[in-house]
């Protein structure tokens, strides 16, 4: 460095712009611009001893990496042929430790007392499943749960009660529950029947309740087929009924399934016999005028089954009327052929 300096100081301004000539450098300025500039260009050169220098750098950088890279191939190929060391340092004392896994606690209901008793009974315990709740866990939860005037139960019970969960769902069964008014609810399926401006699922989400009210303890299965009787004995069309009985659906949704598809074939029933009669009706003026009499009515079951159709049958009124002019022919001449003899 300081070579180039006292090199660069021993020029004269003719020399420094010939050697910005020879690097392609601007020549004109000062003879301190003219030193400065060329400086520039000389240290941006490398001589032939510099580039030696840095390419036996780079070559002991190589070295040490195929060094590096050669250990660690070592050191893989080990672990393969021993894979046993891998399970011994797994069961050291240090990373058999027990890990504590936290989990998402879900908290159950309050209940207060004006809900449903079952209903609720039914969440907390879905929560203490979640949560994994032992009995005492649950006791406790439970009891945390009330609120208003159902904490009044826990003033009647000991703290063994307390503590015990079985007893304390039987307290509160006994206050809030309703298993002693099944034979209400017996009571009201029995005498259940569908008003006349109630519709099929209003009907059938009564009887559903009201069943699972009455008989709280009976199995699904009973449970469903109680619910399909029940519908059906109080269902109030009549013809919807048997539609139903012929059907025998199993479960209740089926049941009121099969019941709407009836009742909206028989609405398009009774549309298409509607239209036939105002056809009959529309013809019968001109019936009256072409026989000079009005014809004779007969009553005949339509052929889907619903209500009674009026038709006219002109065809059987000509022939009677045409039978009856040959047997008055016929006894007139009878009677003229005895009156000869």
């Amino acid at each position: 460095m300081a070579s180039r300096q006292m090199f660069l100081k021993g020029l004269k301004v003719a020399d420094l712009k010939r050697e910005l000539e020879e690097r392609e450098c601007e020549t004109t300025g000062k003879k301190a611009d003219l030193q400065n500039r060329l400086k520039e260009g000389l240290e941006n050169e490398v001589t032939v001893e510099e580039f030696q220098n840095k390419f036996l750098e780079v070559e002991r950088k190589i070295a040490t990496l195929s060094l590096e890279s050669g250990e660690q191939q070592r050191v893989v190929n080990t672990a393969l042929k021993s894979p046993g060391s891998d399970i011994d340092r797994l069961s050291k004392p240090e990373l058999s430790s027990p890990v504590e896994i936290s989990k998402i606690r879900m908290k159950p209901p309050q209940f207060d007392g004006k809900s449903s008793w079952v209903n609720y009974l039914r969440q907390f315990e879905a929560a203490a499943r979640a949560n994994d709740w032992s009995l005492a866990e649950k006791a406790t939860a439970l009891t945390l749960a009330l609120r208003g005037d159902t904490t009044d139960i826990l003033q009647t019970l000991s703290l063994e009660e307390q503590d015990d969960y079985h007893q304390l769902v039987k307290h509160l069964e006994m206050r809030y529950g309703q298993s002693h008014l099944e034979h209400v609810y017996h009571s009201q399926l029995k005498n259940r029947y569908q008003k006349s401006n109630e519709s099929l699922q209003e009907f059938e989400a009564d009887i559903a309740r009201l069943v699972r009210l009455a008989y709280s303890s009976t199995p699904e299965n009973v449970m469903e087929q109680l619910a399909v009787q029940a519908f059906l004995d109080g269902l109030r069309d009549t013809e919807t009924r048997q539609a139903l009985t012929l059907a025998r659906p199993s479960k209740l949704v089926d049941a009121l399934a099969r019941a709407l598809e009836f009742e909206a074939a028989k609405q398009s029933c009774r549309g298409q016999a509607k239209v036939r009669r105002m056809e009959v009706l529309k013809k019968e003026p001109a019936m009256k005028q072409r026989l000079g009499e009005s014809p004779r009515r007969y009553w005949i079951r339509g052929q889907f089954g619903v209500g009674m159709v009026l038709r006219y049958v002109t065809l059987g009124v000509a022939i009677l009327k045409r039978r009856k002019h040959r047997h008055h022919l016929k006894r007139m001449s009878n009677t003229q052929t005895n009156g000869g003899e």
